[in-house]
């Protein structure tokens, strides 16, 4: 009888423990590229980019709706660290080129005043 208990309790540890490491392995470690490639799943943006010259995270959507959410997004999902380090530059995609860059300017203007 207490051998079937001692095995009984063996297995249930194991099982609670795979569980445990199941968990773990799945959730992704935190990195600044995956909450950008996040984005995609979420909103429905047409570019992102993370600066390499100059510490920008640099976001285009097709909604001008959608920029207050992906800003939102972006400011609960980054660390602190990300937030401190890098500058916030999302805007409103337009297949007018001329349109899209001014967009894109003045929201840089805006943001590194």
């Amino acid at each position: 009888m207490k051998l079937k208990t001692t095995v009984g309790m063996f297995i249930s540890a194991c099982a609670i423990i795979g569980i445990v490491l199941f968990g773990l392995m799945k959730k992704e470690p935190y990195s600044t590229v995956a909450v950008m490639d996040s984005l995609w799943d979420k909103y429905d943006v047409q570019s992102t980019m993370i600066g390499d010259t100059e510490p920008v995270l640099d976001v285009s959507v097709y909604d001008e709706k959608d920029i207050i959410k992906v800003e939102s997004y972006l400011k609960n999902n980054l660390s602190k660290e990300d937030l401190a380090h890098f500058k916030l530059v999302v805007y409103q995609y337009s297949e007018n080129i001329w349109e899209f860059r001014e967009n894109a300017q003045e929201k840089r203007k805006s943001v590194y005043k």
